[in-house]
């Protein structure tokens, strides 16, 4: 009976221990469980981080080709579908086609200087027995005459009003009242540096080369200031006008610390510098709500201006260009992106028709590229970048085709882009403005030079008429 006893109690023991080691390996199984899960999300995560640094690497390797373009003048990149369809051109002869009538300087209508040439020795054999023919051949030479300095004394004579008491005296045409330095000085002046790019100490060595007139560079700051001051009315008249223009075209560039606005329509081109690139800087200008078509790029600031809108096309075209190169190894969307791109070339070839003459058959083209392009936004994508980009286009469906519409509206914001650049070289040699003075100088005297040129005024005239008579100058632009 002890025997079973003893037998029984080492078998709970037994029991009790086997218990033990259960739970011990028990707890030990689910700590490796949730080590496991835990070994599972960071395998997870380092994967999506890995994904994450791939599209970063290839974004960055994108942005390294174009700049490597633009630094060295490569070729631009072309997508794998691009290539395909590329077909070899025969070579183009170099020079003019066969028949091609020659070209040469008109003669001119008038002619300053007469001067007859004869000849009293022989320049063949130095022979001086010569007699004169009845032929004589006429050259005619264009050239510069560089006039130097010209002082006016300006006497001014005074007279006496019995009426009020008081003395008198008159202006003349051409006459800068408290001023050594004449107009046209102040004008050309203006005109090299806002039109040429040139910065003051160069247009300073150019009068003095030139003209032999001794000029300090800070005169020619305080030129710009008086003229600015002159224009400064019809400045802010242009820039009021804005607001009623039928369309407008907006771009931005960098400018120093600042950003400098571009906003051009029919009969008016106005630049402002800002402190930033938003929508309060084009609501300050627009307002809320433009009654106009605002022509534009992709760039946020413009999304809450309530008014229409066509979003510059080549623009697009360019980004659809990066998507074919990011995404060259994925055949379904480079046919996407690539059909896509057809597309958007059809509206713009249609609306440079429709620009000259409107074609016979333009409500039919139109309805079927419009169709085509929301059949293929509707499209789901499998790429989650693709797919934020589609999304994208879809929202802003109608701002791509709003060119179609109106004959005066383009598919592209270049004109915007050309003004630009002037500004841009303007840059690069003076590095911009570092003074407020500075800044309202360039707004309103850039503005006042670009809408001279659309109206088919002489620059150089304008600044003059500034100078000499503004509201005369004011008048010969018509808003």
């Amino acid at each position: 009976m002890k025997k079973h006893k003893n037998k029984a109690d080492n078998l709970r023991r037994q029991n009790q221990k086997l218990r033990h080691k259960n739970k011990a390996l028990k707890d030990k199984s689910e700590q490796l469980h949730r080590q496991s899960e835990d070994l599972k999300q960071q395998s997870e995560d380092l994967k999506q981080q890995k994904d994450q640094l791939e599209e970063k690497i290839r974004d960055l390797e994108i942005q390294l080709n174009e700049y490597r373009q633009m630094l060295f003048k490569k070729k631009s990149v072309k997508a794998e579908s691009d290539q395909a369809n590329i077909k070899k051109k025969p070579l183009k002869k170099k020079g003019a086609p066969i028949g091609h009538p020659g070209a040469t300087r008109k003669i001119p209508k008038r002619v300053d200087i007469h001067k007859d040439i004869h000849v009293y020795e022989c320049p063949h054999c130095q022979g001086n027995n010569l007699s004169q023919c009845d032929r004589y051949e006429d050259h005619y030479q264009e050239d510069i005459a560089i006039p130097q300095t010209q002082v006016t004394r300006f006497r001014h004579h005074y007279y006496y009003c019995r009426n009020c008491k008081k003395t008198a005296s008159g202006v003349a045409e051409g006459e800068l009242l408290g001023s050594y330095l004449g107009p046209n000085v102040k004008s050309m002046g203006a005109f090299l540096h806002y039109n040429m790019s040139l910065p003051y100490r160069k247009i300073r060595v150019l009068f003095k080369e030139c003209f032999n007139l001794d000029i300090d560079h800070s005169s020619l700051v305080g030129f710009d200031k008086q003229l600015r001051i002159r224009g400064q009315p019809l400045y802010d008249q242009l820039k009021a006008e804005l607001k009623n223009k039928p369309y407008l075209h907006i771009d931005e560039t960098g400018w120093k610390d600042d950003w400098l606005w571009c906003y051009a329509s029919k009969g008016a081109i106005v630049y402002t510098i800002e402190e930033g690139r938003g929508q309060k800087q084009v609501k300050n200008i627009l307002g809320k709500k433009y009654s106009g078509v605002l022509i534009s790029d992709f760039l946020s600031a413009y999304n809450k201006i309530i008014c229409r809108k066509q979003r510059c096309l080549i623009h697009l075209l360019r980004l659809i260009k990066k998507r074919l190169i990011y995404f060259n190894n994925d055949r379904k969307l480079v046919k996407y992106f690539s059909r896509l791109k057809v597309l958007i070339k059809k509206i713009i070839l249609l609306d440079k028709r429709l620009a000259k003459k409107i074609p016979r058959n333009f409500s039919v083209l139109k309805a079927d590229v419009i169709g085509q392009l929301r059949r293929l936004l509707k499209q789901n994508l499998s790429h989650p970048k693709a797919e934020r980009f589609r999304i994208k286009l879809q929202k802003q469906f109608k701002e791509l085709i709003t060119c179609l519409d109106f004959v005066e509206v383009c598919s592209h914001n270049n004109w915007a882009e050309r003004l630009l650049r002037p500004n841009v070289i303007m840059r690069k040699i003076t590095f911009g403005n570092r003074s407020e003075s500075g800044k309202m100088n360039h707004q309103v005297l850039m503005s006042l030079l670009q809408t001279a040129r659309q109206h088919t005024l002489n620059p150089i005239s304008f600044y003059r008429s500034l100078f000499a008579n503004p509201s005369q100058a004011a008048a010969s632009i018509s808003l």
